[in-house]
């Protein structure tokens, strides 16, 4: 390879680095090109040069962010039970949000960002839908093909989703009791969106 292209690479890496330990450190607020630049050790025209703005480096964070995602829940599908396959999702889920709460907030516009994903970004955020449709399959299995998957996994990301996004303001329940009500969710739509 090239040396000028792997400068190139070596620096780009540097940018998201720099802005990933921003994003888990001091959250999506924090983002913005100095910040980066101060943090990679380079001029703010180095953010420019390699990626055009702050936008293009939340572009990147958002794809990686849906690409872990979707590997981590699909991590999960070696159990032979459909039911226990998706209810160790949801809680890998969980425990991705858990690990990731700024990174989440920018995957799913929950902090104070004027970033909105472009085409590759939501390309993998369809993506790590994707991933969740082929987890709920084998319960739907007998209906149309992958509507009836679509829409299970669909309610429970949602239902996953709204919890998580209500969280801060569920006062006076345990993480434990948080986390049993989620995964209680879950199961009320499987066995609702299996005919159980």
């Amino acid at each position: 390879m090239a040396r000028g292209m792997t400068e190139a690479l070596d620096q780009r890496s540097r940018i998201l680095e720099a802005a990933q330990a921003i994003l888990r450190e001091e959250g999506v607020e924090a983002l913005s090109v100095r910040h980066i630049a101060k943090r990679a050790g380079l001029s703010t025209m180095g953010v420019y040069s390699y990626f055009g703005g702050k936008d293009q480096v939340c572009e990147q964070l958002y794809i990686a962010g849906f690409r872990d995602l979707a590997a981590a829940v699909s991590r999960g599908q070696s159990e032979q039970d459909p039911e226990a396959v998706i209810i160790e999702s949801t809680k890998t889920y969980l425990d991705f949000y858990k690990h990731n709460t700024n990174r989440y907030a920018l995957m799913f516009g929950m902090g104070a960002t004027d970033y909105s994903p472009g085409e590759e970004a939501k390309r993998a955020a369809r993506e790590s839908f994707a991933v969740a449709i082929g987890i709920v399959q084998p319960l739907t299995a007998d209906s149309p093909p992958k509507e009836d998957a679509r829409r299970l996994a669909l309610q429970i990301w949602a239902s996953t989703h709204g919890f998580i996004a209500i969280k801060p303001h569920a006062s006076g329940l345990s993480e434990a009791e948080w986390e049993a009500l989620v995964i209680d969710s879950a199961r009320q739509l499987i066995r609702g969106g299996n005919g159980g």
